[in-house]
């Protein structure tokens, strides 16, 4: 048997590191030391009627608006959490039925499951290297997550200000990233890329499946590497590849990561549950191509 509270840890731990959706900024310009102290911390919560959150919990319970659930901070790591209700009909064709009327026409059923989950968003400060993060739990397909982020910004806006920060670019990345593979030195497979013009036109390559980089033939590699020169980093759709064997464990990936880099909307989409450390380390190295 489980408790609540057992329960409870465990999506803290497992729901953070899921599908989702991931925005990055840089930190604040002026001096953030008061943010680092913990006792600054509390007597600033305790301004705005927020120390009941200061290292709680995520409840069980589900509010169908969007609320604040923790707020952790270990001197290098301010972590704001927010925690709603989410229930939408998604279509299951397998409980599809059909029978027919007693005049013998035919009648299908057409299936749709209610589902029901916990959309977790969380702001995450890192008060060494100065630089944040917003994950969004992945949604169902339709939901705009800039609506989201811009909920949860209103929800904490009055004791926390989010126009400090500013958000990170992510073009650069698609093309630096499309540069290292076409050398043979990235750290990607490239499934798709897409390049947008100073006009607007779009230049979209895709490769023949998810497990075939896009690069290897001469015509695609040379009109990709042409629109690249004068284009914008639109899509970039990439496996980030695992460390060859024998390599150091301290840095890279035992498994593959699939993670979609839109730089129009500013985030990056993985698109499975890959835990903590993954989603760290994938993060860590687009940010690192943005710079």
């Amino acid at each position: 048997d489980l408790s609540p509270t057992q329960i409870v840890q465990f999506l803290d731990e497992v729901v953070p590191w899921g599908k989702q959706h991931v925005l990055l900024f840089k930190g604040p310009k002026g001096s953030i030391a008061d943010w680092k102290s913990i006792e600054w911390l509390a007597d600033h919560l305790k301004q705005h009627r927020l120390m009941k959150y200061l290292n709680a919990t995520l409840p069980l319970a589900l509010p169908e608006k969007m609320k604040i659930s923790s707020i952790r901070q270990d001197r290098s790591r301010l972590r704001i959490m927010a925690v709603k209700r989410r229930d939408w009909w998604e279509r299951a064709s397998e409980y599809d039925d059909t029978s027919v009327t007693r005049e013998g026409e035919d009648v299908m059923r057409r299936a749709f499951v209610h589902r029901i989950n916990r959309s977790l968003v969380a702001f995450e400060w890192d008060l060494t290297a100065n630089t944040a993060m917003l994950q969004i739990s992945e949604l169902p397909t339709g939901t705009k997550y800039e609506q989201v982020a811009h909920e949860f910004f209103e929800l904490i806006k009055k004791w926390f200000n989010i126009n400090l920060f500013q958000l990170l670019e992510l073009s650069p990345a698609i093309k630096r990233l499309h540069e290292l593979e076409e050398a043979k030195t990235g750290e990607v497979r490239s499934h798709g890329i897409d390049y947008r013009t100073l006009e607007g036109r779009r230049f979209t390559g895709q490769s023949a499946s998810s497990g075939d980089s896009l690069l290897g033939e001469a015509e695609t590699d040379a009109a990709l590497a042409a629109i690249r020169s004068s284009g914008i980093g639109h899509i970039g759709n990439f496996y980030w590849l695992p460390r060859e064997e024998g390599s150091p464990t301290v840095d890279g990936l035992d498994a593959e990561v699939h993670a979609i880099i839109l730089a129009s909307n500013n985030r990056i989409s993985f698109t499975t549950p890959n835990g903590e450390g993954p989603i760290r380390y994938v993060l860590s190295r687009i940010r690192r191509h943005c710079a």
